[in-house]
């Protein structure tokens, strides 16, 4: 009896468990997925864009998990990938990017292949054909370096798919991407195709993809840039710098105010154009106005006295600025103080991030290093320019006097001059900036004239 009832509690398991099994996939019983309607539009495209996966997928008896795809062409999976499913009948609508892979050739023939799946294992499996890929058109490329420079790269008139930049003044290694598309701002504007760097290989990226490395050995700077588009390749050629040219190669390192700079000593002369290399080149960096024109990203003008300068390069605050040994009057007018900076677009915020406590404006009461004080170039007999970033964007004070040199000689106070141009100037002795005047902090070019003691104050766009 008791073997019977044991029998009886068996078969109710069983069941329970089959039943249990029904619930949460349905009747266990074989059954395939069924592909009701497949389309992919548009039939012909462009590798590197997009195509539309319409499909329509059911199963009898059985729950759908996946459906899985890859596209292939010339025997080669160009992506794959995998859409869920669920229920007993999905409607998949999906967006598949299609890249351009190396050596690619055009108007070549593109499979879809399909494989749909329920919970059971059960698969079926279905071919898209009739599809065709083309390669791009560029009409151009631009190489983005990873610190900020641009150079357009043109394609060969003998070989549409080499693209190549001439005349560059890039340094001899730097990590890079390749894009059809710039924003306004020149950054990468990924709505085009973008190359960058797969597994160490050259190949079309995303926003989060990685840059390419290259380096050109033997030389000072990269002048020539190729990239082959076919094969998915780039080489440099490099020169080597002339007596005109300025590349940080030729630099040194120097600590001051607790920066780190990178420093020459050169005799710079009146009105002659320096081409500059590398990272001197950046769109970025602002030369100091007062004593530089920025022709171009490559080239500046040198607008001061012809003799023996140091050249600062600091590349937090992206500025060059010129020192000279005991600078003094009638050559110079020095101002220090509090709440002067040579001029930068690096924020506050963003210096502070490498130097803690530092910020936009950087002069104290001192002369023990150029940082403490800011030049004023006499630029006609008795006139001095200046152009410095005030107040300070982080108090919105400043409080300065200018003197003839570094010996404090005869100070130049508030109430000797009449001020014209913008009035942010205030005080008697100290040439004052209240914290709560409202004045915007920014560039400002200053113009003292000692012939009639008037001092113009423009706000000016570097």
């Amino acid at each position: 009896m008791n073997s019977i009832y044991k029998i009886f509690m068996l078969i109710g398991v069983i069941g329970l468990f089959f039943a249990s099994c029904e619930d949460e996939y349905g009747p266990r019983k074989e059954s395939i997925p069924v592909f009701e309607s497949v389309a992919v539009t548009p039939a012909s495209f462009s590798f590197g864009d997009s195509v539309i996966l319409a499909a329509t997928v059911s199963d009898p008896a059985t729950m759908l998990t996946s459906l899985e795809y890859e596209i292939v062409s010339e025997g080669r999976v160009i992506t794959s990938g995998e859409i869920p499913l669920g229920g007993d009948y999905y409607e998949v609508n999906q967006s598949i990017f299609v890249p351009l892979l190396n050596s690619q050739t055009d108007n070549a023939d593109v499979v879809v292949n399909l494989v749909a799946n329920n919970v059971l294992d059960g698969t079926d499996s279905y071919e898209v054909t009739g599809l065709t890929g083309k390669r791009p058109v560029y009409s151009q490329l631009y190489l983005v370096t990873d610190d900020g420079a641009v150079a357009v790269l043109s394609p060969r008139s003998s070989d549409k798919d080499k693209f190549e930049g001439t005349d560059l003044t890039l340094e001899t290694s730097f990590r890079y991407k390749l894009a059809e598309k710039l924003n306004e701002d020149k950054t990468i504007d990924y709505s085009g195709a973008v190359y960058g760097s797969v597994d160490g290989k050259i190949a079309m990226i995303g926003e989060s993809g990685e840059s390419s490395f290259i380096y050109t050995p033997d030389a000072d700077y990269t002048k020539v840039f190729v990239y082959d588009n076919y094969a998915f390749s780039a080489t440099t050629t490099g020169s080597n710098l002339g007596a005109d040219d300025l590349a940080l190669s030729a630099f040194g390192d120097q600590d001051i105010y607790g920066e780190t700079f990178r420093t020459l000593k050169r005799t710079l002369e009146k009105d002659k154009t320096y081409t500059v290399f590398g990272k001197l080149g950046d769109a970025e960096n602002i030369y100091n106005p007062d004593f530089f024109e920025r022709i171009s990203d490559s080239q500046v003008k040198f607008l001061g006295e012809t003799g023996e300068y140091t050249i600062y390069y600091n590349p937090v605050r992206k500025n060059i600025i010129v020192g000279v040994d005991n600078p003094a009057y009638p050559q110079y007018l020095l101002a220090c103080g509090y709440g002067l900076g040579y001029p930068t677009n690096v924020t506050s915020d963003e210096i502070g991030a490498v130097y803690s406590g530092h910020h936009r404006v950087h002069t104290e009461w001192g002369f023990g290093h150029i940082m403490n004080y800011v030049l004023l170039r006499q630029i006609s007999d008795g006139v001095y320019q200046g152009t410095f970033f005030t107040p300070g964007d982080h108090d919105h004070y400043a409080g300065f006097k200018p003197f003839e040199n570094t010996g404090w000689a005869n100070e130049k106070k508030a109430g000797n001059f009449t001020f014209t141009g913008e009035q942010i100037i205030t005080g008697d002795n100290d040439w004052t900036i209240a914290s709560d005047s409202g004045t915007e902090s920014a560039n400002y070019r200053f113009t003292i004239d000692l012939n009639n003691n008037t001092v113009d104050i423009e706000k000016v766009t570097l």
